[in-house]
This record gives C-alpha cells, sequence and structure tokens, in this order.
C-alpha cells in the first residue's frame, strides 16, 4: 500500500457485478457413461461461469490442480467460438471466472493459465490482484510452431509462442514435483572408474575416450548400462557449503590420491578427489515416459511439447485450439497426485479431461458449446472403453476404465419441468 492507495488495473465496467442466476446441476444420464464408475468425474454442459458457482458449495477449496485455455482475445472468429471481445469486456470475464476459480483451489493448489502475448501482461496482474502477487510461481514460454506460412509474412518478429502463467493459491503450501525433460549426452561426462567394483578407496580414473576406444564400445552403449562408471569432475563452492564438507575438501586437497565420500542422510553421498567433486552420469538419467533417459529439470522454456500432429488426438479434431496431451499431462504431473481433482472451465475439445483421467486423477470439465456433446463425449467414451491409443495413452499404458457422469445447468425454478 502506497501513498497512491492500492495498485490495481483498472477498466470501465471492473465493479459491474454480472447477472445473479443460480443454476443447479441436473444429469442427463443418457449423455453420462458409465456413471457407476464415474468416481467424481464430473463434464457440464453450460454456461462456465454459473457452472463454476453451481460447484462452489460442494467443491470450494477442494480442486488440486486448474488448467484453463481461455480465449485469447485475438480478434478472430473461429470454428467453435467468437475470439473478439472489446478488451475491458474480456478483463471482467476473465475477472468474474478467475474469483470463483480462486475459492475452488485447495489451500496447496495451483491454477495454469494458457495465453498469447495479446492479453499476458494484463491478465498477469489480473491474477496478482486475485491470487496474490506473492503466490506467482512462474510464467512459462511454450514454443507451438515454427516461423512459416502466413505467420512470416506479418511485420515485424514473427509469434510462434504461447505462455503459461502459473499461480499457487498458497505458494507455502504448494508442493512443487519436478519434471524433466531429454536432451542429448552431456559431453562433460568424458572420465570412467576402470576398477568400480574394487571399491572407493582403489578407485582408477581414466579418460572415457580411451575405455570405450579399448573395449570397441561406443558412449550409447554403455550409458544406461554402466552411468555409476562415467564421471566428471566439478570445482565445489564454499558458498553454503556445510562446516564438515569444507574441512572435507581441503583434506582432499591435501591427499589428491585418495576419494574422500561423506555420507549424508536423505541427501546424494559426496564424493571427492584432489579437492573436486565427483558426479556420476547416474544421476542424470530420469525416468520419463516409461523408460529412464538423459535428461535436465524442466525450466520455463518448453521447446519439446510438440504441437504439430496433435490434430487427432482423441479422435477428434478442433483445428487451431487443441493443446496436446503430453503438454497437460507435464502440468498435473507437476502438480498433483493420484486422486486429486483436476478442473477446466474451457474446455474445448476435452483434453484436460482426457488427461487426467488416463493419469488416474478424477476431473471436472465445463464447456458451453455444443461440441461438449459432439466432441467430448464422444472422446471421454473412448478413452474409458480403451479404444483411444493417441496422445500420452502408449506412455501411461492406458487400457480403459473408469466413467463419467453430463450435467446440464438448469435454472431451480424449472427442475421440475426437468423431471417430467
Amino acid at each position: 500500500m502506497g501513498k497512491y492507495g492500492k495498485l490495481e488495473l483498472v477498466w470501465a465496467g471492473k465493479e459491474d457485478t454480472p447477472p445473479h442466476n443460480p443454476c443447479v446441476l441436473l444429469e442427463d444420464t443418457e449423455k453420462s457413461y458409465k456413471s457407476e464408475e464415474a468416481n467424481g468425474n464430473i463434464l457440464i454442459h453450460g454456461d462456465n461461469l454459473l457452472g463454476l458457482k453451481a460447484l462452489a458449495g460442494e467443491y470450494t477449496g477442494k480442486v488440486k490442480c486448474i488448467y484453463i485455455d481461455p480465449p485469447y482475445n485475438t480478434g478472430s472468429a473461429f470454428e467453435y467460438y467468437d475470439d473478439r471481445v472489446e478488451h475491458s469486456q474480456w478483463l471482467s470475464l476473465m475477472r468474474n471466472r478467475l474469483e470463483v476459480l480462486f475459492t475452488l483451489l485447495s489451500e496447496d493448489g495451483s491454477i495454469w493459465i494458457s495465453i498469447d502475448d495479446g492479453e499476458c501482461h494484463y491478465l498477469k496482474i489480473l491474477c496478482d490482484e486475485i491470487f496474490g502477487r506473492k503466490n506467482f510461481v512462474i510464467q512459462s514460454t511454450i514454443k507451438r510452431s515454427a516461423p512459416t506460412g502466413h505467420k512470416a509474412i506479418n511485420q515485424g518478429p514473427v509469434q510462434v509462442c504461447d505462455y503459461l502463467l502459473c499461480y499457487a493459491k498458497n505458494k507455502q503450501h504448494w508442493n512443487y514435483k519436478p519434471q524433466y525433460t531429454e536432451r542429448d549426452y552431456d559431453k562433460a561426462y568424458n572420465q570412467y572408474i576402470a576398477n568400480y567394483d574394487k571399491g572407493v578407496e582403489h578407485w582408477r580414473f581414466i579418460p572415457l575416450k580411451s575405455f570405450l576406444k579399448k573395449e570397441g564400445k561406443t558412449t550409447q552403449e554403455i550409458m544406461y548400462t554402466e552411468p555409476e562408471k562415467i564421471i566428471r569432475f566439478a570445482q565445489p563452492h564454499f558458498e553454503g557449503v556445510g562446516r564438515e564438507t569444507r574441512e572435507l575438501i581441503l583434506k582432499s586437497k591435501e591427499n589428491p590420491k585418495r576419494v574422500f565420500v561423506q555420507r549424508r542422510e536423505n541427501h546424494p553421498d559426496i564424493y571427492l578427489v584432489k579437492g573436486n567433486r565427483i558426479l556420476f552420469y547416474k544421476d542424470k538419467l530420469k525416468l520419463i515416459d516409461g523408460g529412464y533417459k538423459t535428461a535436465e529439470q524442466v525450466t520455463n522454456l518448453w521447446l519439446d511439447i510438440p504441437f504439430q500432429g496433435i490434430a487427432k488426438e482423441g479422435g477428434v479434431v478442433f483445428k487451431k485450439n487443441k493443446k496436446p496431451e503430453k503438454m497437460v499431462q507435464r502440468i498435473i504431473e507437476m502438480s498433483s497426485d493420484p486422486g486429486d481433482i483436476i478442473l477446466d472451465s474451457f474446455a474445448g475439445s476435452g483434453t484436460t479431461g482426457a488427461v487426467a483421467h488416463k493419469m488416474g486423477r478424477r476431473w471436472i470439465m465445463i464447456e458451453m458449446g455444443d461440441h461438449c456433446r459432439t466432441h467430448i463425449v464422444p472422446r471421454l467414451r473412448g478413452i474409458i472403453d480403451g479404444e483411444d491409443l493417441t496422445g500420452i495413452s502408449k506412455v501411461v499404458k492406458w487400457q480403459g476404465g473408469g466413467g463419467f457422469r453430463y450435467y446440464q445447468l438448469v435454472l431451480p425454478s424449472t427442475l421440475g419441468q426437468h423431471n417430467k
């Protein structure tokens, strides 16, 4: 709070209250599928603001992860929705929904929002106001296309990226689960322990190239079978290092022929020789898509998510607006555990629910358009029946199962008519 008062984004109509038309959820049993096995999976057809308010009573504070892909307000008209609203209207639309989404999040939950550079910065300020600037986690940049076609004709640099804003409900309680992406072999690991099995006190180090030449092998042949023997030396930093480690580093310099080991509970052991730390290639290997691969932790720059070739994911076509299942998988893995509730109130073609279902999470989706019935329902039925082999199905070894309930939003006063 400064001398000018609260810092906030202001626009015409910000304080206008949207019409209060409380709705209830009425199941359409003809569109529900294997509802006895739904386990809390809900698909709602109707306005997402009214749908969110209908969920508020039962689900306040219970949703672990929210992913939304709202209209970017690009000024274009797409097949399934019109993406042309006045800027202040877009801000009001987002604010009203984000306020309800905030209440639905659990204390250790998080929200992830896809957007492009047209409204990204305004959305960031809006989210700072609703979720709290202190709860901002990260903005990731996701390459979605190549600088080709009509995009390359536009004046100025070619825009090929989307952005992903992440906020925690309460950053102190949010439990981030690190994810990894595959990378090429790290050539800095150029040493080999020639007599690994004889024990640390007898270790002898030779150039990796010499070992490979002598054995007639390639790096690729041993990087996954002998990763504990492939190493590099790294000069340790004294900053932030405990007293015991500093003393061991100095002792290692004084005894250059000996390998020193600091055994640690709940942390990797530290190996030292000649004052340098020994780093093992095995620690570069991470489980990705069911197999161990050379990896590095995911950063805020995502270049490995393929947007090309996803048109038929889930067996439904949703031109220009579909997000890859792999991208949603990463978000869900970062921020939830099996059994948690995942929510998407701009469901589109149903990617969020599809991925959450395959990953053993419970899900809630809301979609107003007819594609709720024509796209999402058949996509989910194919997943439940084990017929969907697209997207992440093979990676997670999906074989089918589960169910969902399909709801319509209706006014309480019309319930009697619907029940006839």
